[in-house]
């Protein structure tokens, strides 16, 4: 997969994050999806640009069980970490 644009970077890091939280639960996506809403009147696709909104609505909704979901979503997504603002992301949500 040849991934050029900041704007399909920024869709494919949304669709992992979702993905990720459906493997939980529809529940948990809506959880953070809201989450992100009221705080930082975000949505998942904002989180390419501003990770630390996803990785404080993941420790704030889960605790450390937020790391199972990181985990997820940095087995999704290291195959483009060569890409630096995915690096950036993938780094910022596992701190």
């Amino acid at each position: 997969m040849n991934i050029d644009s900041d704007h399909a970077r920024k869709a494919l890091v949304a669709f992992v994050i979702e993905r990720a939280l459906l493997k939980i639960s529809k529940s948990t996506l809506d959880q953070v999806s809201n989450s992100l809403y009221e705080e930082h009147h975000c949505y998942l696709g904002d989180c390419y640009e501003r990770p630390e909104y996803l990785a404080k609505a993941l420790k704030d909704l889960f605790g450390k069980s937020h790391i199972i979901i990181v985990e997820s979503i940095k087995k999704e997504l290291i195959n483009f970490a060569e890409h630096k603002l995915i690096e950036r992301f993938l780094k910022v949500v596992s701190e």
